[in-house]
């Protein structure tokens, strides 16, 4: 599910605003969103891009910070130095998932007034994601205070609760630049709606379970984490639409490479052996898939190397050795012949070619 999700995941964000009709016409007409948005009777199957989803949630957030009792934060400070920012920059500090998913525990634990957090359980192969929600019934799925940036909160209600699990196993998918398949996904509340969530999950849910939980392959803990802070900015301004572009049914196994390989080129590049290893298959299956592809190992490191150079380029906030140490390299001389190589220009050349 890499480019879109059902229009009625988006439709249960827009009750969250504190708008008029009227005025929430307006604001979709603003952010170029569509109106189909506003009908009770949408098409059953209809959908709406996680592009636009992103964008729909991001103005929400900023909207709901100014309607919050005792708020008089700047919703851009808001973003930036909220209890989401700083779990998510611990997380990113992590060597790996498992230390990574231990991480946000604590944080839940010690951060979240209301008792809910969630655990990490080990059994043999498999690992369980288990969530603590609070099920009381003065905090409705429309309270604003749910979607403030300033505590942590799973949304309540069922459609909440699915959606918090869902977003939560996509975020442990983008720190490590892979899908996660699950084994089991497990809600202890009865289905009552009769919906299919199978598609956000890949999976189908099992209702009136023992735990609210999902699980998976204990091996996926021991994935290193492969974003930095310049993704993380990314992802916290476009959530929840970077979550979304990591899917195995849809992306070519270069692609697949390249998410495995990640941002951060400061951390050693993970070896042939380590993403044949991750992606489950052998290093010469690896190889041969390539081939037919029409690609290598080694030129996916580059052009990985390469597009985050010339991003940083763009953004002219980097020296050269700057650059360089940024890309990994030892000495601004090798990175000089590197890009000179991938792109047939020096980076002074490329800056002021391209980035002027």
């Amino acid at each position: 599910m890499p480019n879109s999700i059902p229009l009625h995941y988006a439709q249960s964000l827009l009750r969250l605003a504190p708008l008029t009709p009227g005025e929430l016409r307006d604001e979709l007409t603003s952010l170029k969103l569509p109106l189909v948005l506003l009908e009770d009777k949408a098409v059953p199957d209809a959908r709406i891009s996680v592009d636009d989803y992103g964008k729909l949630f991001i103005h929400l957030v900023y909207k709901l910070q100014d309607t919050l009792p005792g708020n008089t934060a700047d919703p851009e400070d808001t973003r930036n130095f909220s209890a989401y920012r700083m779990m998510f920059q611990a997380m990113l500090h992590a060597r790996h998932l498992g230390q990574a998913l231990q991480r946000a525990s604590i944080y839940f634990k010690r951060l979240q007034s209301h008792g809910e957090s969630f655990e990490l359980v080990e059994d043999g192969d498999t690992v369980y994601c288990r969530f603590i929600f609070a099920r009381d019934t003065d905090r409705a799925l429309t309270s604003p205070e749910n979607f403030s940036m300033e505590h942590l909160h799973w949304l309540p209600g069922m459609t909440g609760q699915i959606l918090s699990m869902a977003m939560w196993h996509r975020v442990c998918g983008w720190f490590i630049g892979s899908f996660i398949d699950l084994q089991d996904v497990e809600m202890v509340d009865a289905d009552s709606g009769g919906k299919d969530y199978s598609e956000i999950f890949g999976i189908p849910v099992k209702f009136a379970g023992s735990q609210d939980a999902f699980s998976f392959h204990r091996r996926f803990l021991d994935f290193p984490i492969v974003q930095n802070e310049d993704s993380l900015d990314t992802m916290l301004a476009t959530y929840p639409a970077e979550l979304f572009k990591i899917s195995p049914e849809e992306h070519s196994l270069a692609i697949r490479i390249r998410n495995l390989i990640g941002n951060d080129f400061q951390r050693p590049l993970p070896s042939l052996q380590e993403v044949a290893h991750r992606l489950h298959m052998t290093t010469p299956t690896l190889h041969r898939r390539l081939r037919e592809e029409g690609t290598s190992f080694q030129q996916i490191k580059d052009n990985c190397r390469r597009d985050a150079a010339i991003g940083y380029l763009a953004a002219g906030n980097h020296t050269t050795a700057e650059l360089s140490e940024l890309m990994g390299f030892s000495d601004s001389s090798t990175f000089h012949r590197a890009f000179k190589k991938w792109t047939g220009l020096t980076p002074q050349d490329y800056r002021a070619r391209h980035c002027g």
